[in-house]
């Protein structure tokens, strides 16, 4: 029984410290890649306060887009958010990073996000972020923030 177990126990234990390094790996490239996102969102993901009740962009900590459905968070990410009028808390727009992110420092990104500033959220693989990019390749311009989920569950069809 010992024989039996012992390779499975060594594969887990394999895979686990491997699935840790990639991990550790991608949220070094997401933390590099952030500091293009640092302008709106700050150094800590609490948003860019522009004065006493408005800022640059939203949280990211406990952020919904950010935990959630990765899906929703890569079209975030890769095509933007347009401004929402009646938001007048969030003054900036999300731009479009597509151009300027490969899909190693998109998983990064979304990685460094999903698992900073208090957030607990899976892994995004550059696989993952090749699928999202591909996904979404047909829209063009950025989202409304109100048809994030619509429009991300319209493209996994």
């Amino acid at each position: 029984m010992k024989h039996f177990l012992l390779p499975i126990l060594a594969a887990s234990i394999f895979s686990a410290s491997a699935d840790e390094a990639q991990k550790a790996k991608l949220i070094e490239i997401g933390k590099a890649s952030f500091a293009t996102c640092m302008a709106c969102h700050g150094p800590d993901g609490q948003g860019v306060a522009v004065g006493p009740d408005k800022k640059m962009a939203p949280t990211l900590a406990g952020s919904k887009i950010a935990t959630g459905d990765p899906a929703v968070f890569a079209l975030s990410v890769l095509k933007g958010i347009q401004k929402d009028p009646a938001n007048t808390a969030v003054l900036g727009i999300m731009a479009p990073l597509e151009a300027t992110l490969d899909d190693e420092k998109l998983a990064g990104v979304m990685t460094y996000v999903r698992n900073s500033f208090g957030n607990k959220a899976d892994v995004v693989t550059p696989e993952d972020a090749k699928k999202f990019r591909e996904m979404f390749k047909d829209i063009k311009a950025p989202v409304l923030r109100a048809d994030l989920e619509k429009t991300a569950a319209s493209h996994k069809k």
